[in-house]
């Protein structure tokens, strides 16, 4: 699985990624079960939330999102990992 999305003002402002339903229910645990993502080399544990939703707010020490940056998840034996352009 690989899911690209360019992030809205709302996402940047408020640090989550929405997810269409569809990808959320088939590729991602359930509601706020942890799994695991890697970010410019380090690893996380994060959730999706009941909005469809992946928060990124643990990601900030490394980046601060903006508007329009495409962000890319791909799935990874068991986990994810996750870049933005």
């Amino acid at each position: 699985m690989k899911f690209s999305k360019t992030l809205s003002r709302s996402e940047a402002k408020y640090k989550y990624v929405g997810l269409p339903k569809q990808l959320r229910d088939e590729e991602f645990p359930d509601k706020d079960v942890l799994f695991d993502v890697k970010f410019q080399g380090k690893k996380y544990q994060m959730s999706v939330n009941n909005k469809n939703c992946i928060m990124l707010t643990k990601l900030y020490e490394q980046h601060e999102f903006q508007e329009d940056e495409t962000i890319t998840i791909k799935s990874v034996k068991k986990s994810f990992e996750l870049s933005v352009e």
